[in-house]
């Protein structure tokens, strides 16, 4: 009887016939495609800051605004 792949990507411990786990294997890439988050709480507010990757070669960065005030207080 053959098993296909399927069969062993649902479930996050169960390992194929060559003994790999495709949902570690999974979550691996997306860990490659994702971007970097970081976030820093502090007395006076939050500050959050993103990754955004430039997917267009037509995007001029220099005009990209990476800082914007939301309030001001």
């Amino acid at each position: 009887m053959f098993i296909a792949r399927s069969e062993y990507d649902r479930g996050i411990n169960t390992f194929s016939p060559e003994g790999r786990l495709f949902q570690v294997e999974y979550s691996l890439e997306a860990i490659k495609l994702g971007s970097t988050a970081i976030g820093i709480s502090t007395s006076a507010g939050v500050i959050l800051g993103v990754e955004k990757r430039i997917t267009s070669s037509l995007l001029e960065t220099s005009s990209v605004e990476k800082i914007v005030e939301i309030d001001r207080h």
